[in-house]
């Protein structure tokens, strides 16, 4: 998404500036939108922009900023305060700039190379070149941000049930029990046998999500397959996981066991860039809006 948001709505100075180190290994960046009061909700966002004579003074907190602790650039989201309204729009701050402060690093439960910081911004000045996608602008960008998010959540979670099957099948086929190999045992192949259906319903989905995207489809709808993309796979995977930690028995609650671990790590998917219930909102509203037949065709 960062790729397409530069090419698509910045700047020749911003993309020379961030896109094109980024693309050669540079420096990425990272996404603050999420707030103490504004998760689910991003409607709740809370940090402002307001107009001075060189740019924009920004003032506000952003929580869980993925990948925050090595980016190159922050791009976050603010409501510029016009008077009375609030226009949500997108602005890029390198985290060197004064005012921006890294007040908080907290732990997690995976174990993912980069952190998730928070990040306090207090009188950051930044100038008109900051803005990306324009002002008032940033609600259609996050949405598309979303929607790109969340079919790469499918995707790893995709490859995560891949892996599992794969090393969970060799173990049952291997392991002997009462004289015979546990996969004989149906308590052990059914699980294996649900978690194989559930991979392939998932990447069909996904598959179906990516050529829409292709296709140019609507993009309400292809929001909507996205979320549904999201929702099924972050919950199958993270069954699978389970089923693959009792299959292993002992063995798959050592650290060292791939189950083990995809049981932690695959758990935040069903959190992070709108968790599972907010996914089934945006599907409730699809099949409102857009009908039945255009939501699960």
């Amino acid at each position: 998404f960062r790729r397409v948001l530069f090419r698509s709505q910045g700047s020749r100075e911003q993309i020379e500036r961030y896109l094109i180190p980024a693309l050669r290994g540079e420096g990425g960046d990272a996404y603050a939108v999420t707030e103490a009061e504004a998760g689910s909700d991003p409607g709740g966002i809370a940090t402002t922009a307001v107009a001075t004579d060189g740019g924009w003074s920004i003032n506000g907190e952003k929580w869980f900023v993925t990948s925050g602790d090595v980016a190159r650039v922050l791009i976050v989201m603010a409501n510029v305060v016009d008077g009375p309204e609030l226009l949500p729009t997108l602005f890029l701050i390198e985290p060197t700039t004064p005012g921006v402060d890294f007040v908080d690093s907290p732990r997690f439960t995976h174990n993912y190379p980069h952190g998730h910081p928070t990040i306090r911004f207090t009188n950051v000045e930044v100038g008109p070149e900051a803005v990306i996608g324009g002002v008032g602008n940033g609600e259609a960008l996050q949405r598309a941000w979303f929607t790109e998010e969340r079919l790469g959540i499918a995707t790893h979670g995709l490859g995560a049930m891949w892996r599992l099957l794969e090393e969970t099948t060799e173990w049952a086929l291997s392991r002997r029990q009462g004289g015979q190999r546990i996969m004989d045992y149906q308590g052990v192949s059914f699980p294996l046998a649900d978690s194989a259906t559930d991979a392939a319903l998932g990447r069909l989905l996904a598959i179906q999500v990516a050529r829409m995207v292709d296709d140019g489809g609507d993009l309400k709808l292809v929001h909507a397959k996205a979320s549904m993309a999201k929702l099924f796979v972050s919950e199958a995977a993270w069954r699978c996981a389970d089923r693959a930690v009792q299959i292993f028995g002992g063995r798959g609650y050592m650290r060292s066991n791939v189950a083990e671990r995809f049981l932690r790590e695959l758990r935040v998917d069903r959190i992070w860039e709108g968790t599972s219930e907010i996914q089934r909102l945006i599907i409730a509203r699809a099949l409102e809006r857009r009908g039945v037949e255009a939501t699960i065709h």
